[in-house]
């Protein structure tokens, strides 16, 4: 065996420990890196579940706003048909309003003739029961 000066041997030494640290902070870097690595996938895999969680809400709220729109349709639609029956009773109400009001006139101007009429044979009898009277005396 070849005895080694002590100086090749501190140094044989000190190049293993450099060489064990560095695997050391190697691994350690290994070891960051691939946590890094796994939050990193973790995240995109966890907006990419939102994104897709975010697409089916959306489609199920198209469904529902087209469903709310059938609706309101329908409502309007049923709405506009009551109006216009509304409507047409109420033009025929106003019809058979002017009619009566028509008819009324008609028999206020006939009260009015008649009233003229007893007023003429009353001032008639009160001549005539006025000529008897003169007469008698």
């Amino acid at each position: 065996m070849n005895p080694m000066n002590p100086t090749a041997l501190n140094v044989k030494k000190s190049v293993d420990r450099q060489r064990k640290e560095q695997r050391a902070v190697a691994s350690i870097l290994s070891g960051v890196g691939l946590v890094l690595l796994l939050i990193i996938g973790g995240c995109a895999g966890l907006a990419g579940f939102g994104g897709f969680v975010l697409w089916k809400q959306i489609q199920r709220q198209s469904v529902t706003v087209d469903q709310m729109e059938q609706r309101l349709n329908k409502e309007i639609a049923s709405l506009q048909a009551r109006n216009a029956e509304l409507t047409s009773g109420l033009e025929s109400a106003g019809a058979q309003l002017a009619k009566q009001l028509s008819l009324l006139e008609q028999a206020k101007s006939q009260l009015n003739r008649q009233e003229k009429d007893v007023d003429t044979v009353r001032r008639r009898l009160s001549i005539l029961e006025g000529d008897s009277g003169e007469r008698r005396r």
